[in-house]
């Protein structure tokens, strides 16, 4: 075999071993932006389905067969203006004890899309 043909060989396994290189490395970038891109969504959506506020109110309604009360409340940071508006107990026992009048002090927690009230406790009027 002449010399010229020995190189030419060469560089063309050079070339086909350079290429596949490049097209197995371009599918292992795809493959990771596409983790990457699941993980933070979940990880937003971990984020956001765990995101808590502790707020102070005064309760104006209670609804215990329903699991839920009214509350005129102080403005909640990142998330909404002070009004009144009702909230879902995550466990209707939460409510045990209050009476509209009662100023207070709850737990909010946001889970997925919606709001729910985890924890209250009465305030001491001074």
């Amino acid at each position: 075999m002449r010399f010229w043909k020995v190189i030419v060989v060469v560089d063309v396994a050079l070339l086909m071993g350079l290429g596949g290189g490049y097209l197995w490395w371009a599918r292992e970038v795809r493959e990771l932006r596409r983790e990457l891109e699941t993980t933070r969504r979940a990880a937003a959506e971990r984020q956001a389905s765990q995101r808590s506020w502790i707020v102070r109110g005064i309760v104006r309604s209670v609804l215990p067969q329903m699991g839920a009360l009214n509350i005129t409340h102080e403005p909640i940071p990142g998330l909404m203006q002070g009004m009144t508006m009702g909230f879902e107990a995550e466990d209707p026992r939460v409510l045990n004890g209050l009476t509209p009048g009662d100023a207070v002090r709850f737990t909010l927690q946001q889970k997925g899309e919606r709001l729910f009230v985890v924890a209250i406790e009465k305030e001491v009027r001074e």
